[in-house]
């Protein structure tokens, strides 16, 4: 019984699927592991190399190649050498087939194809980070979808997700006091925007956490009055912008962004179901 564990992680790309499987893999066994990831990996001169190797260092082969002809010789190399060797694709490959009657097209590197779209979900994220919290209002009118929201309601988590969609978000803070900016007045009824809000509960929870690194305005008697003034302000505000109001108190991020999706038929939905 071998009492450490080495992978060579092996692909025809740039490897990094074979090695989230090998990480993930190892990580359920409680012994020295080690993993070594092999990219390009487009030759048979080269899967040579790699079996002799692993046969040197006791390794088993986790492989991502989708070219047949050099994963059978993998495998065939394998096999001569006593080395195991698991095509993590292979089964997949398999069961989608039989159930669209589809072949493969065998081509790789997919997933790192600099196409349109990668580059667009780039420009996307990028804007994004630079139009958190209310940065950057000048550029403002190139945004997709503007984001208003009290704190702690998940403005930039969402922003982000909508980002990797391909979605260009920027989002804006509202606090007790907060008047809107002529850059985001401008874009009313031009560019969708999203109020984000909470029930008075939970705000009131999270305002009593911050309670210290805030002081209550003398105008205000009290916590209560004050959570109930910022609701107040942020429905004006979402109402002057005839935004769309979401209550993000038991939603998550995947659903919310649905719904943003779904109403102003911006690209791409997502579902994810929890159990």
């Amino acid at each position: 019984m071998a009492d450490k564990l080495h992978i060579f992680a092996v692909s025809d790309s740039v490897g990094e699927t074979a090695e989230k499987i090998a990480v993930a893999s190892v990580l359920q066994f409680k012994m020295e592991r080690s993993i070594t990831r092999f990219s390009r990996v487009t030759k048979e001169e080269q899967v040579v190399k790699i079996i002799e190797q692993a046969v040197e260092e006791d390794a088993l082969i986790i492989y991502t190649i989708v070219i047949p002809e050099l994963a059978r010789f993998l495998d065939k190399k394998a096999q001569e050498n006593n080395v195991i060797a698991v095509n993590v694709m292979s089964p997949l490959f398999a069961a989608i087939e039989a159930k669209t009657g589809l072949k493969p097209e065998y081509i790789t590197g997919l997933t790192h194809t600099m196409d349109d779209q990668y580059f667009n979900r780039m420009k996307a994220i990028e804007y994004t980070i630079e139009h958190d919290n209310g940065q950057n209002l000048k550029t403002i009118g190139e945004a997709a979808l503007i984001i208003l929201g009290l704190p702690r309601t998940s403005k930039t988590p969402l922003s982000m997700h909508l980002a990797n969609l391909g979605i260009k978000v920027a989002n804006y803070p509202i606090a007790l006091d907060t008047q809107i900016p002529e850059e985001i007045m401008e874009l009313k009824g031009k560019i969708p925007m999203v109020g984000l809000t909470c029930d008075i509960d939970t705000l009131m929870e999270l305002r009593k956490e911050r309670l210290r690194s805030f002081q209550i305005p003398k105008s205000i008697e009290s916590l209560d009055e004050m959570v109930a003034e910022e609701l107040d302000n942020a429905y004006r505000i979402y109402a002057k912008l005839k935004c769309l109001v979401i209550d993000v108190t038991l939603a998550d991020i995947e659903e919310i962004g649905n719904t943003i999706t779904h109403k102003f038929n911006l690209p791409l939905r997502i579902t994810h179901h929890r159990f």
